[in-house]
């Protein structure tokens, strides 16, 4: 006869169990509002796609009006072609005013997520300098939407997307410098202080206009470059959170900050207690380096299992700093800066986008369902509190990966219907879902083509095994004892700890029954001895 615990064990083997260090029972899910407040071409380019009579408005424009070229790479060159503020506030509001709707905060919240995040630039309350063209106006908007998120239960996390002087040199920085830099915030005194300012004044804005129970996360700067003075970053960071801790009502508002694309810098930084409530924030892509651009499916969801992860466990496990993932996508093959240019060119000259109808095959969008899975499982793990995914939608077809809500209609991502469902009970492990795809490169489509693109800043290789062997190394070895291991990893920590406890006290019921009942019948006749025994 069985043990009786042994029912159990079965029974417990085939439920899913937390990690016995698992993040909070309601891990961050969200989705970054880009492009809107602070603008990205590849994800708005009609906002770009500027002509001379846009930019320069009369009662008897010239006909036929005439796209500018080359057309502005960022929003500093763009506000600079227009006549005035003015005429450029007045190209913009029509941007700020539609591009995020309440359908689209209502989609959000069905699909499951629980927060956004909201870039915003370092102008937005009219910091400008007579010689910066910038216009702005987008606090009405962003008020606005923050009202939508509080009716559909969202919860926004604000994020300085830009600094005077540019932060890193790329266009999300409100100008594109010609190579990857800080040093022009960084390195001035100046500008650091003025950035510190603006983050008060948009901490003072939050209070005045009643929003503190919606905004509950404060991003003090975008991706500062990693080729920064070190100390010096830190010395912002700890004066921007000070400075949030005093200026803002809510006093739990979360405040995180750019990992300048090393994490292991922050290993021994702000990991105490009194910095509860704070965040490392990290963004890793697939796409802007040309080694993970050529990896075949299973490679990519490898690289996601052990390298990523490797590196986002690489930091705060103390009492203060987490890990959150602040920005990622599915897309994996594509250098959106590279075929930006075609997209513009395509509409300079027949007035269409490049690929604006572009549907995605249904053999990509199954990898990307894994490739995404996979994702969400590691980005909600031991130290980390969760993700925002990279980007909420996006303007035609190019750079289809990179939208949200068109990967929720298309069933490619994922949906959760209770904010306490893990990914991992949901999924399976990371290492499983390597198996769950087809590894063929028929889906891959590198562009630029190798060789053709220029060279990486972000120095990505390829060096671990089981990338390398495509996942084939975790079955290397003892087919028996992988087995067993792959079957506790599947359920998570808990589900071998306790396969293992249940197991050790089936073993000792079974033996302490066995030597009470030998003890019971030494002293009976053969009859009721029999009978024991058979029991």
């Amino acid at each position: 006869m069985l043990p009786p615990l042994l029912p159990l064990l079965l029974l417990l083997l085939l439920l899913p169990f937390p990690s016995l260090s698992s993040p909070p029972p309601r891990p961050i899910r969200g989705v970054n509002l880009g492009g809107w407040l602070v603008l990205e071409r590849y994800i708005s380019p009609s906002v770009f796609a500027v002509t001379n009579c846009t930019v320069s408005p009369s009662p008897n424009p010239p006909l036929p009006c005439a796209p500018i070229q080359p057309y502005p790479a960022d929003e500093r060159q763009l506000a600079s072609l227009f006549a005035s503020r003015a005429l450029a506030r007045a190209h913009l509001e029509a941007h700020w005013s539609s591009f995020v709707s309440e359908p689209d905060i209502a989609a959000i919240a069905a699909s499951g997520l629980t927060h956004v995040r909201v870039p915003v630039p370092h102008w937005m309350l009219g910091d400008v300098k007579p010689d910066e063209p910038y216009a702005s106006g987008q606090w009405p908007h962003f008020e606005r939407v923050a009202g939508l998120c509080r009716e559909h239960g969202l919860q926004v996390w604000v994020d300085l997307h830009t600094a005077p002087g540019s932060q890193n040199g790329f266009d999300n920085s409100g100008e594109t410098l010609p190579k990857p830099t800080g040093v022009g915030w960084s390195g001035s005194v100046e500008n650091v202080d003025r950035t510190l300012r603006i983050i008060g004044s948009i901490a003072e804005a939050i209070n005045e206009g009643g929003l503190a129970d919606v905004v509950t996360g404060f991003g003090v700067l975008n991706e500062p470059f990693k080729g920064e003075n070190e100390a010096q970053v830190k010395d912002f960071y700890d004066r921007a959170l000070r400075l949030l801790r005093d200026t803002l009502d809510n006093k739990e508002t979360s405040v995180y900050i750019g990992d300048m694309f090393d994490a292991a810098r922050f290993a021994d930084f702000w990991q105490t207690p009194e910095y509860k409530n704070t965040y490392l924030d990290s963004h890793y892509y697939h796409v802007f380096a040309s080694t993970p651009r050529a990896f075949s499916p299973r490679q990519h969801i490898a690289y996601v299992c052990e390298h990523n992860r490797r590196d986002l466990e690489g930091c705060c496990e103390g009492e203060g700093l987490r890990r959150i993932m602040g920005e990622w996508s599915a897309s994996f093959d594509t250098l959106v800066c590279a075929k930006l240019d075609d997209v513009m060119a395509s509409y300079a000259a027949t007035g269409k986008f490049l690929e604006a109808g572009r549907q995605i095959p249904p053999e990509r969008q199954k990898f990307l369902r894994k490739f995404v899975e996979a994702q969400m499982v590691v980005w909600e793990g031991d130290v980390s509190d969760g993700w925002f995914y990279w980007n909420f939608k996006m303007e035609g077809g190019a750079f289809a990966e990179w939208d949200y809500l068109r990967g929720v209609r298309e069933g490619w991502i994922p949906t959760f219907s209770s904010p306490s469902e893990t990914a991992l009970s949901r999924f399976g492990t990371c290492e499983s879902l390597i198996f769950e795809v087809d590894d063929s490169m028929s889906i891959v489509h590198q562009f630029p083509p190798p060789g053709d693109a220029a060279p990486d800043w972000q120095d990505v290789g390829a060096d671990d095994d089981v990338v390398l062997s495509h996942g084939d190394s975790l079955t290397w070895g003892d087919d028996e004892s992988n087995a067993v291991m792959k079957s506790i990893k599947d359920k998570g920590e808990w589900g071998g700890l306790i396969f293992i406890l249940v197991l050790v006290g089936s073993i000792w019921h079974c033996c302490t029954k066995r030597r009470h009942d030998y003890t019971a019948i030494s002293g009976s006749d053969d009859t009721n001895a029999n009978s024991n025994l058979r029991v």
